[in-house]
């Protein structure tokens, strides 16, 4: 009996002590964890502020907002959606005009029960048209007739030379090329001229305007 006493306070004994030994590990790893913890904390960089959210109590009355984010690169690309549909129409339509070329057309149409007024400027718009190009065509003759005499003027003062052109036969050879050249463009553009008033005659006689005028 006394044996089993002694036994019993032995276990008790044992299991106080164990008890303990728990209890004092439980405490260092809470005070291990706290140190961590605020480890931690010290090292974390602070955060960045908040951002102000507006709302109708803080929302400013009496300055602009400004709005920037989708709303400008949508009208952007609605004004290239605008101009795209312009291009595809002028490039589906050669003869596409506006409404003021179609007006001025119109307007020097020799038609039938016109006012005499309405008549007589359809007539002198063509006549203007037609004298214009008569101008450019004009013009045109005058500087082709300079060039043709330049060239003959040059090329008359090397022959006059006789020793030079013993010497050098072929002087005159590159300077008389570049002259051709100037002249057979001369004579192109010249040419353009006069098929474009020929072309506005014929058409000013088709709009009825009388010959004498379209001439």
């Amino acid at each position: 009996m006394e044996q089993a006493m002694k036994r019993l306070l032995f276990l008790v004994m044992l299991m106080g002590i164990a008890i303990a030994a728990v209890g004092a590990a439980a405490q260092a790893q809470n005070s291990s964890l706290g140190d961590y913890a605020r480890a931690v904390k010290k090292t974390k960089p602070e955060s960045r502020k908040a951002s102000k959210t507006y709302d109708n109590d803080n929302l400013p009355n009496n300055t602009k907002l400004s709005v920037v984010g989708a709303a400008p690169t949508e009208a952007a690309a609605d004004k290239d959606n605008k101009d795209q549909d312009k291009d595809s129409t002028a490039t589906k339509d050669p003869d596409h005009k506006d409404d003021s070329s179609k007006a001025a057309e119109n307007s020097s149409e020799v038609k039938a029960g016109q006012s005499s007024e309405d008549r007589k400027k359809a007539i002198d718009d063509w006549k203007q048209k037609i004298d214009d190009q008569k101008g450019k065509v004009d013009l045109l003759s005058r500087e082709l007739d300079v060039l043709q005499r330049e060239r003959q003027v040059k090329q008359a003062d090397f022959n006059s030379s006789t020793a030079r052109t013993i010497q050098n036969p072929r002087g005159f050879d590159e300077e008389d090329a570049k002259y051709k050249q100037q002249i057979a463009d001369k004579q192109k553009i010249l040419d353009d001229a006069k098929g474009k008033l020929n072309e506005l005659q014929e058409q000013a006689r088709k709009d009825g305007v009388p010959s004498s005028a379209a001439e």
